[in-house]
Formats: C-alpha cells, structure tokens, sequence
C-alpha cells in the first residue's frame, strides 16, 4: 500500500484565500506540465495537477484536500521531500512531462511566486542534484534541435543533440525529403527525449516535422526563430569545448562548425539549456560529427515491430519472459553499461571488422564461465556510475564521498585488467578493454594517492567522510575530543548490557551513522527488555532493529556531534581544494566508465546467449557485396524463453539474384508474423555485436532494417491505421537499397479488398523489381504470389496447417510454395462463432470467390491451377481485343464468322478453365 502523506497545510484560511486567488491567476498550461509549490518543508500541488500527484504517489485522491473557500476553492495534496524527488524522477525520466517549481518570495499572505526551477525530457540541468545527487539513474536523457535550411533547390536539414552525462554536442546536416525519413532514421538512433522546432505556423514541413517527432515518442518543444541565430555561437563553444593538446583554442578551426545549418540548431540548444551561465560546464564538452554512415538504419516502425525497446505503456516482463530485445539482452550491472546497451540497440554497426571485434569478446566470455562469473557477479558490480561522478567532478559539487567512491574503484581495477589479461589474449579484449583500462588507471594513480594522503580512510569505516587530521592543529585538536569521547563510549555498551541482561557486541551492539551518531541497536525480537525501562529512550524500529540510546550515550553522542559538526565547518577549505584537484581527473575517470561500460554490454550479451532456453551462436559476418543472408532454425529469443511455449524455427535462405524476395501466405495465427520478426530480431542483434537464436547464420552486413509490421489508429495524431500504415512504408520505399532487409506483413488493409491488393502487389513488385532487397512480403492477398512467375528472385513459402475432421491444427512450420486454400472460417470455429454465422460465411465465400474457388483438372496443384487460370484470362484478353477490332461496317453474318472463328481458335488450346466457364454459363 502506498504510504500516505502526514504533513498538514500549515496556511490559515486567509492565506489559504490568498493562495488559491493567485493560483487561479497563473497562465494555461498543457496537461503534461505538472506545477509544484516548494513550501521549505514540503511541497504542494493543485487542481487537476493535485488529483494527478495524488493517484500517482498515493494510488488514491482521497489523500487531496479543498483549500479556500467559496467560490475560489481547489484540490491541494502535501508531498514531502522523498515522495517529491521520486515523483520528479517519475515525470521527467519515465513519463517524459514537464515540470516547474514556484518559490514564494514573500511571507505566506503576501503570496509572492516566482517560477524558480524548470525542467522537461531533455534539460534535466536544474534537476541533476535530485535526479542523479544519490542515485544511479540508468537512463539517459538527449535533447535535439532541428532547423530546415536549403541549398539551392535541395533542403537541408541541420540536426544537433547535446547529450549532458557524457557532455557531447554532435551534429550534422543532409538533404531530406517531404517525408523526413533520413531525419527520422537519426532520431532513432540518437532516441533525444525532446526535439526543439521553430514554429511553422501550420505548414506543411513543419507538420511532417511534428509527425516524425511523434512517431517516435519524442516530446516537442517550440522555440522563437531567434533562438536558432548562430551571431555568438562562436564565443559560447570557446566556453563550453575542451581542445585537446596543440589544437588551436578557437571553435571557429572546428570543421564542425562549417555546417551553418546544423550549427544555428546547436545554438538553440546552447541557449535553451543555458549551458554557458554554468561555470561546470566550462571546457567539459566535445564536438563531433554524427555519422550515420557507420550504422544501420532503422525507421521508427522497425523499432515497434521488432520489440527493440519496452513500450512505456507495457510491462517489461510478462510470465517471467521479456517483452523486448533490450530487456532480454539487459543482463548489465553498471549503470554506463544500461545507457550504452540503450545506445547499441538502436546503433547496429555497418563496420565489419568492429561486428567481428565485438564478437570475438562475447565469443571469450560465452567459453570462459569462470571469467563471465566473476565479472558479472563480482568485479563489475563493484563500478559505481563514473561517467556521473566524473561530471559533478567537472561541475566542481562532488563531496569526499563521491572521491572515496571513485578511489575504492580505482583501486578494484587492476585486479579486473589481470583477470582478463590471465583469462585470454584475445586481441579483441587487449585492443578494447585491456589496452585501454591500463593507460587509464596510470593517468589515475596521483589522484590515488591523493585521496590516502587526505581522507581519513578509518573515519570512512564508520560511514564518515572527513578529511585526515594531520593538515591543521585544529583539526587535529578536534579528531583526538572525537577519539577521547568515542573510548569513553565503550564502557557505556557494557553497562547496558547488564543492566538489560543482553550480551554486549552480540544481542547489544554500539553503532554509529552519520544521521543519529552514536546509538544501541537491539533486534526486533529483544525489543520487550525496553519495556518500562525510563532510562532509555527509542530513536526508532525498523527491519533492522530497535535504535536507542540512555541519558549517558545521548549527552556524549550530543558532545560527539557538536565536534564532528566543527571538524566538518573547519575542513571545508581543505576539502574545497581537494574537489579542485580531483577535478582534473574527471576526463580518464569518464574514459574508464565508457570502458566498463563496453565490457558490460559484451559480457551482458555472453550471459544472454549461454541463459537462453538453448544457447545463442556466432554469427559468421560477410560484406555487403556477398549477398548472403541464411539463417538455420532460426527462434524468437523473446517467445522460446517464455513459459510452456514449445517453439518451431524455421529457415530462411536469400541469396542476390537467386531469392532475394519471399512471399508468405498461410493461416492467421500461423506463424507468419513471428517468422518474420525473428529475421529481423537476429539480424539486429548480429550487427550490435551479441549472439544470435539460431543453429547456424550467415549475414552479409546490411544498410537498413525497416519494417512494416501491424498497425493501430492513432486517434490523438488524427491519422487512421491505412494512413500510418502508407507513411511507414512510404518511407521504406525511400530508404531501402539492394542490402537491406525489409519486412512487410499484411500491407493494404484499411481500404477495399481490390485497392489494398493493387498497392500490395504494386509496392511488392518495386521492392522485387527495382530495389532488390531481402525481403519477407506476409499477405493474405493470394493473388500477390503470381509474382514468382514473372520475377526470379521471388519465392513463395507458406506457414503449414492440417484440417482433420473440419479441424484445423497449426503446425508454425514454414514451406516453400503457396498456401493452397484459406482458413479464415476455421478460425472463426476455433473462436466459436455461432455454427448459423459459420455456414453463412462458407456460402458467401463460395459466392464472392466465383470460379476462382471451384475445382477442375490441376486443381490439385495450386501452382498448376494458378497457371491454368492465368493462360485462360490470356487467352480471354486476346478475345477481347481481336473482337474490338473488327471492322464495324461488317454485316452482322460477317461479324458471327470472325467471332466463331476467333472463338475456335480460343478453344484448340484446350484450356481447362475455360472450359468450365462455358460449361457452366
């Protein structure tokens, strides 16, 4: 049950009057921005945004209370400071809304609010300290900026994303069309939680530039057209850019900086974060170029129906089986390891060599179940989130703690660097991991020895965080109070132990925190030796024990504190000095993480394949220009691990201008889908670098992965399932090239029968035809699967089923050649329909099918059948055309000659469907 608020409104009714009237003063706002009133000790919210807090946090609106009085009334619910730092958390990392946060300037009547704090998806900056202050948040978090330019005729578009943890601004600039579609291939590989745009006022551009943004669930913010001006651009990257040793200290040699159009999106974000008023953020950031070239591309659609990424709106988990590819492959400890895998997901690789580099690290860590232990059970869940600590570093707010961290961490890792160095001599690992972590760790020795010879490592034992008292005689006057109090304590533990009959340092134990100090703990079950005992008195209970202390241990603990407390003010100038130094390491500190964090991922992608229901492979990885792309028995890595699930693989074999094309027909629910998505699962996880669900496969590396697989309304964005179902394959159209791999299942829905079956076979005969990718075409359109007969390198294959007795048995195995009949009734009987509805629908089927249903010689062979009718309506075309062409001067006699004789001539053929025609008319 959640836990329920216990703060009170501490207004009276006049300020309460006072309050709810400027409340109802503030601008509209959108439902997706949620406004907090910091109040010192707790924090209020109102109206709908108090009945929101409330089902939230508390899973009740019982929790809201009225404020105010008639007619200005309205809801108010208390948060205090833990429920407010989770909620926030929640809104801007999971719910992707925006916040705000009113301080009241003035005394409670005077009702004196100012906005202080905003935030939203993608500028987490005001909100760092409560987001990532104690936290290891394993999310990250891009903002976007995007401005239309032209040259010439073309238009341009200049794309820039500032990522804040790892403090890089990458940017680039490309033609597009009206669809966007290069642009939304970016967006999913860079997955920005909030894209800037420079109001459109209802153009056209500007609202495919919205649909794109919301296609992929990115939040969209309008900005003034002033905000894309570059005029100072040039002096606020000297501020922000980090230039290595000998480059020329000016961002104007950058050649970064030539993209004009890319730089003015870059501007927006420099101006809409205020990077540049934060003293942090000076000389922290990198440039660079964002090459789409080095990956595969993959349009929003692909990610849906491939299952990359959870949807926010699902479980990750259903019956103990992952929903998606990144929560199957998620077996990360680190959390830089979470954000890359993120990262990876949607970044498959083109490079060759890097695939095969990433693979022959898995391929050690799959061998070695020694060393893919001790990595995941030990060594890596000892790294803390050092691409974080390394930026409060640079930002000058991390505290001795935060140095304490990294040093334990540093100190861990040369015993990690000689497990895998005595583990194997795989180049990949020394180049990768190795190599790499060694010169890193010796960049870090100094700040090693900086913490020994500064932090009081004894204090930190129990769990204090101060610097050493040898740096001044105050200090060291203070530390030895603190010593002399601490051994008067001991005997205070003994007597206790008497007089409550309790063995001391066993049943009784001295403890200290930093929150309470020195205190008695006692488990839950010794709590009745405390009963009327006046002496003591209780600090609190919990799981761990009954906390207390007697008048003694409180007057010494108080005497305790109040040193502590004065050691703490007068070190604060030493450990001022030391953040300065460490600061200098916050560079190698973050090139460790982003090392951890490969060694993560890789060893997150080993345990994925040795856990699977049956163990992952290695793919074998040729060039593009190889044109294989065989799979042997391939699975769905999400369905086989799932619970009574008994799976059927399949293969599928494409080779360039043998079979680069498939099309499937079989029954509903046959398997047809399932086989198609796990081509497109195995080919991704293949090009990140991790094992694949098959027995054997070969993979030419691809350019592209796009899929249009299901679709639903879109009630909100006003498009129907037809209109997202053409914009997603408008843009695979636009995007796919001979290498890569399309997936199409059930195109042309949403229209009538004969349309739908139009743009089917005219989109599939362009991919067969004109583009030439690997291609698997699902549809229930038999008709499409005359392709084959004109096109070579397309094949029919069809998901298998028995019908026994009027029942039907789907066997999930796919075959080559057409599905020969339909089995759309049958599954209305497995749906028990109403046995009137079902032979209704057999009469129907046999009138709207006509003659293409019934039965004649070859009937028995669909392929044969298929040939027969296509001659005949060769033949009935030919008919037609000689008969248009007759002379109509002729004599009606005249015209029954030529008719017969072409009619005749018809009939030598001895086609048996025509026959049935005439026989039957």
């Amino acid at each position: 049950m959640a836990v329920q608020p216990n703060q009170q409104f501490t207004m009276d009714p006049p300020a309460q009057q006072s309050f709810v009237r400027f409340f109802k003063t503030l601008p509209e706002k959108a439902s997706t921005t949620i406004r907090f009133f910091n109040r010192i000790d707790y924090y209020t919210l109102h109206g709908s945004d108090a009945l929101f807090a409330a089902q939230e946090v508390f899973k009740t609106t019982a929790v809201c209370k009225m404020i105010g009085a008639e007619p200005n009334k309205t809801q108010g619910v208390i948060l205090n400071k833990n429920h407010f730092e989770a909620f926030i958390r929640d809104l801007l990392l999971v719910k992707q809304y925006r916040v705000e946060i009113y301080v009241n300037q003035g005394s409670a009547k005077n009702q004196d609010w100012i906005l202080e704090y905003k935030g939203s998806p993608g500028n987490l900056t005001q909100f760092e300290d409560i987001l990532f202050g104690n936290n290891d948040i394993a999310v990250g978090a891009s903002l976007i900026a995007v401005k239309l330019g032209f040259e010439g005729k073309s238009r341009i578009v200049g794309l820039s994303c500032v990522d804040t943890i790892s403090t890089v601004l990458s940017v680039c600039q490309f033609q597009d069309n009206e669809s966007f579609s290069n642009l939304e291939a970016f967006v999913v590989t860079l997955a920005p939680k909030e894209c800037l745009l420079i109001q459109g006022e209802g153009s056209e551009e500007f609202q495919s530039l919205k649909q794109v943004m919301e296609r992929s669930n990115v939040m969209i913010t309008i900005r003034k057209k002033s905000d894309f001006s570059a005029e100072s651009l040039i002096q606020d990257l000297n501020i922000l850019i980090k230039f290595a040793k000998g480059q020329q200290q000016n961002a104007q040699s950058l050649p970064e900086t030539n993209l004009k159009v890319a730089m003015c999106a870059t501007a927006a974000i420099i101006q809409y974060l205020d990077l540049t008023s934060d003293n942090g953020n000076m000389n922290q950031y990198t440039l660079k170029q964002i090459e789409q070239s080095k990956f595969i591309k993959l349009d929003t659609a692909a990610m849906k129906a491939l299952n990359i990424e959870a949807r926010t709106d699902a479980p990750a988990f259903t019956n103990g089986a992952p929903t998606s590819i990144l929560t199957l492959l998620d077996k990360c400890r680190t959390p830089q390891g979470h954000r890359l895998l993120s990262q990876w997901v949607r970044q498959p690789l083109r490079d060759l060599s890097l695939i095969k580099e990433r693979h022959d690290i898995v391929e050690v860590l799959v061998e070695d179940t020694e060393l893919r232990s001790a990595l995941n059970e030990d060594h890596l869940r000892r790294i803390p989130d050092l691409q974080q600590l390394a930026k409060k570093l640079s930002r000058k707010k991390a505290n001795l703690q935060d140095c304490y961290k990294m040093y334990m961490c540093v100190s861990h890792l040369p015993k990690l660097v000689e497990l895998i160095s005595d583990s194997s001599d795989k180049p990949a690992l020394k180049a990768m991991i190795v190599e790499p972590l060694k010169e890193l760790l010796t960049d870090m020795d100094k700040f090693q020895q900086m913490v020994e010879q500064t932090i009081d490592l004894e204090a930190v034992e129990k769990g204090d965080f101060i610097v050493r008292s040898d740096f001044d005689d105050e200090l060291k006057e203070l530390k030895d109070h603190m010593k002399e109090l601490e051994t008067s304590l001991q005997p205070l533990l003994d007597k206790a132990a008497n007089d409550l009959s309790l063995e001391a340092g066993k049943t009784l134990k001295l403890e200290c925190n930093q929150q309470y100090g020195y205190f008695f703990r006692i488990t839950l079950k010794e709590e009745q030796v405390l009963r009327n005992k006046k002496n003591y008195t209780i600090i609190d209970s919990n799981k761990s024990g009954v906390r207390f202390r007697n008048n003694k241990l409180n007057d010494l603990n108080n005497e305790f504190i109040i040193a502590r407390d004065k050691y703490l003010v007068q070190q604060k100038t030493v450990v001022s000095e030391i953040i300065d130094i460490a600061a200098g390491y916050s560079t190698p500190l973050k090139s460790i993480g982003t090392v951890i964090a490969t060694l993560d991922v890789l060893t997150a992608f080993a345990l994925a394949a040795v856990t699977s229901q049956k163990t992952f492979i290695r793919p074998k990885m040729l060039s593009a220009d190889s044109g294989i792309l065989n799979l042997e028995q391939v699975r769905h890595p999400c369905l086989e691990i799932q619970q009574g699930i008994d799976y059927i693989a399949n293969d599928v074999n494409f080779e360039k201008d043998v079979c680069q094309f498939c099309i499937i027909t079989g029954p509903n629910m046959g398997g047809k889908s399932t086989y198609i998505k796990s081509v497109g699962v195995t080919a991704l996880m293949a090009h990140i670098g991790s094992f694949v669900p098959c027995n054997k496969a070969e993979i030419s590396v691809l350019d592209a992965i796009l899929a249009r697989v299901g679709a639903e309304d879109s009630q909100i964005k006003g498009l129907s399932t037809f209109m997202i179902e053409m914009i997603e394959i408008a843009t695979t159209l636009k995007i796919a090239t001979s290498n890569s791999l399309v997936l199409i299942d059930e195109l042309g829905r949403g229209t009538s029968t004969y349309e739908g079956c139009g743009i089917a076979w005219s989109i599939a005969e362009h991919l067969a035809k004109n583009i030439k990718a690997y291609c698997l075409f699902a549809t229930h359109f038999h008709e499409i699967t005359r392709l084959a007969d004109g096109v070579p390198i397309v094949k029919n294959l069809h998901v298998s089923a028995i019908v026994d007795n009027d029942k039907l048995t789907l066997l999930y195995k796919v075959k080559p050649g057409i599905c020969d009949q339909s089995f759309g009734i049958h599954v209305a009987k497995m749906a028990n329909f109403p046995q009137n509805v079902i032979e209704f629908a057999k009469r129907k089927q046999s009138e709207l099918e006509g003659y293409q249903g019934v039965d004649f010689e070859g009937f028995e062979n669909p392929s044969k059948k298929r040939k027969v009718i296509k001659k005949a309506e060769d033949y009935m075309t030919k008919f037609i055309e000689q008969c248009k062409s007759l002379d109509r001067s002729l004599s009606d006699t005249e015209l029954e000659k030529n008719i017969s004789k072409f009619k005749k001539e018809i009939l030598s053929h001895n086609n048996h469907y025509i026959k049935l025609l005439l026989s039957s008319s």
